[in-house]
């Protein structure tokens, strides 16, 4: 292989390392689901699977398919939740309707905008916010001390 071979093939990888470089990661929102009476998690008090759990676009009536079960380690405070990752690159407002095996159904919805970087490698942002559960009492999740807007704690 000759210098100027080489030096083509380092210009295409250097090409496409830092355009995955200039990716930020999706926007993970997490929901769980807590018994109203006992306080604990419902997905593993329940021993709750993915297939107990039902996500779909109420727009549409189709099932979501970004969404998993954390099921991590044990002693993560973030297991037994339903996450998303929000890949969206359309402003507008999204619904999604979580329904925990026979236990009850909720609503979280979230709004994606549009906002101008000044980037030239990554032009445009779509931050993540207003992120609720629209139709019942909810509060972010909290961990030794802190709150994570981005998780949400919900009760049935």
């Amino acid at each position: 292989m000759n210098l100027r071979s080489f030096f083509f093939i380092f210009i295409i990888i250097a090409a496409l390392i830092s355009g995955l470089l200039n990716e930020s990661p999706p926007t993970k929102i997490m929901v769980q689901f807590l018994d109203k009476l006992t306080g604990q998690n419902l997905i593993l008090s329940k021993n709750l699977k993915a297939d107990d759990v039902t996500v779909i676009d109420p727009g549409t009536g189709k099932p979501f398919a970004g969404w998993v079960v954390s099921s991590g380690m044990s002693s993560s405070p973030f297991n037994g939740s339903v996450q998303f990752s929000v890949f969206h690159e359309t402003a507008g407002n999204y619904s999604y309707q979580i329904t925990l095996a026979d236990l009850g159904t909720v609503t979280m919805t979230y709004t994606v905008s549009k906002t101008v970087t000044g980037d030239p490698c990554k032009p445009n942002a779509y931050p993540v916010s207003d992120i609720k559960i629209s139709d019942r009492a909810y509060l972010p999740f909290s961990y030794d001390g802190k709150s994570y807007p981005n998780i949400l704690v919900v009760e049935l």
